[in-house]
């Protein structure tokens, strides 16, 4: 999850009954962005899935285009 206060990555528990949790035990402000490693995310247009996350920065790489053939939508 990335702090929007602090543009700092925070990493997340999974507490049972709780859902998510920030590692105080506080719970995560439904706002906040949360990433999860091989999830896909769209920049500008551009379709790239999570390769790695850690403390200081998140990876991404980009994801082939998914090509359509003629006459398919």
């Amino acid at each position: 999850m990335i702090n929007p206060e602090t543009n700092r990555i925070e990493m997340l528990k999974r507490m049972e009954n709780f859902g998510l949790v920030r590692p105080d035990g506080s719970p995560v402000p439904k706002t906040w962005k949360v990433f999860a490693e091989g999830e896909l995310v769209v920049i500008k247009d551009y379709t790239f899935k999570v390769a790695y996350i850690n403390e200081s920065s998140i990876t991404f790489e980009p994801v082939s285009p998914v090509l359509q053939r003629k006459g398919e939508e």
